[in-house]
């Protein structure tokens, strides 16, 4: 199974709407590959992108 999601980045300079911890990547890598997945994620043209891909079925 492969989830996708892209949200557009904020404009440079705003503040972020909530505060943060800073974990939340870290936490969801850890548990996608605990499932036998695999996490990915980046910045590409504007966006934020996320892609985890699991074993299971769709």
């Amino acid at each position: 199974m492969l989830i996708d999601i892209r949200n557009p980045l904020a404009p440079a300079g705003t503040a972020p709407l909530a505060p943060r911890s800073g974990l939340g990547l870290v936490g969801l890598t850890e548990r996608v590959r605990l499932a036998g997945g695999q996490l990915d994620h980046r910045n590409v043209e504007g966006e934020f992108r996320l892609q985890a891909r699991l074993p299971w079925p769709a």
